[in-house]
C-alpha cells in the first residue's frame, strides 16, 4: 500500500506539471515568441524570466521539495555572475531557478534537453545555451555564446561536472566553465546542493517528497587570469564544494 501511495503521488505530480506546461506556460511561450518577432526585447525578457521563475516555484511546490537555503546574502547583486553548483538531478534546474529567484540567469545545458518540447521554449526564455558535448566545434560555439551573454550583463549557471552525479558527493569537474572565466573575469559563485537526486533518480523514478539543502558558498573574484590561474580556480571551486559535502553524514 505504501508503494502504491508513492506511485500515486508521483503520477499526480506529473499530471500537474504537464497541465501547467500546457495551459499556463505554453501561452506564455507563444507570447514570448510574438514579442521576440516584434523586436520588443525588454518586454520579452521581463516576461521570460518572470514566467520561468513561476514555473520553477510551481514544480518545487508540486513535488513537495522541502528546501532550506543558506548564504543567499553572499551573492553580489551589482554584476553578472557565473553560478557553479554540483549536479545531481533533472530537478536541479527548477530548484535553482526557484532558490535564485532574485537573479536573472540562464543555463548551459545539454543539447538533448534543449530539444524536449516545452523545455526548449523555457530555456530560450531565460537565454540558456545548449551545448553538444560530443562535437568539439559546437561545444566551442556554446562557450563563445555563454561568454557573449556574460559580457552583455547576463548571469549564467553551469554544472562543472557536465552530467548528473546521483549522489551528494560531487564528481570531478570539467574545464569548460573555467575557460569562460578566463575570457570574462566574471565572479564565480560556487553552490552545494544536497539530496536533490532523491526527488526522482534516487527513488527509482518515483517523484518523492524530499528535504533539500542549498548552500551558497563564498563568491570568488577573478580577472586577468593565466592558464595556471584557471587550473587553480578549477581545483578551488571543486574543493570548496567537496568540503561542504563532507560536513554531512548520510
Amino acid at each position: 500500500m505504501k508503494d502504491f501511495k508513492r506511485k500515486a503521488f508521483s503520477w499526480k505530480v506529473v499530471f500537474k506539471i504537464i497541465g501547467h506546461l500546457l495551459f499556463v506556460m505554453n501561452p506564455k511561450i507563444i507570447w514570448y515568441k510574438h514579442l521576440d518577432k516584434k523586436g520588443k526585447a525588454e518586454k520579452r525578457d521581463a516576461l521570460g524570466f518572470k514566467a520561468v521563475k513561476k514555473w520553477a516555484k510551481f514544480v518545487t511546490k508540486a513535488a513537495k521539495m522541502d528546501i532550506t537555503v543558506e548564504g543567499l546574502e553572499k551573492i553580489p547583486t551589482d554584476r553578472p555572475l557565473l553560478f557553479t553548483p554540483n549536479h545531481q538531478s533533472y530537478a536541479d534546474i527548477p530548484l535553482l531557478l526557484h532558490v535564485l529567484k532574485d537573479f536573472n540567469f540562464g543555463f548551459m545545458m545539454k543539447i538533448s534537453l534543449a530539444g524536449v518540447p516545452f523545455i526548449s521554449g523555457i530555456s530560450k526564455m531565460i537565454k540558456s545555451v545548449p551545448v553538444n558535448q560530443e562535437n568539439p566545434r559546437e561545444a566551442v560555439k556554446a562557450i563563445h555564446k555563454t561568454i557573449e551573454n556574460i559580457e552583455s550583463g547576463h548571469s549564467m549557471l553551469i554544472f562543472p561536472e557536465g552530467k548528473r552525479g546521483f549522489s551528494n558527493t560531487p564528481d570531478e569537474f570539467k574545464n569548460g566553465a573555467f575557460k569562460i572565466v578566463q575570457k570574462t573575469g566574471v565572479t564565480v559563485v560556487p553552490i552545494y546542493i544536497r539530496n536533490v537526486f532523491k526527488v526522482f533518480e534516487g527513488s527509482n523514478g518515483i517523484i518523492t517528497p524530499t528535504s533539500i539543502k542549498v548552500t551558497i558558498l563564498d563568491p570568488i573574484e577573478t580577472g586577468n587570469m593565466t592558464r595556471a590561474d584557471v587550473k587553480e580556480l578549477h581545483d578551488k571551486v571543486h574543493s570548496v564544494i567537496l568540503e561542504e559535502s563532507k560536513k554531512y553524514k548520510d
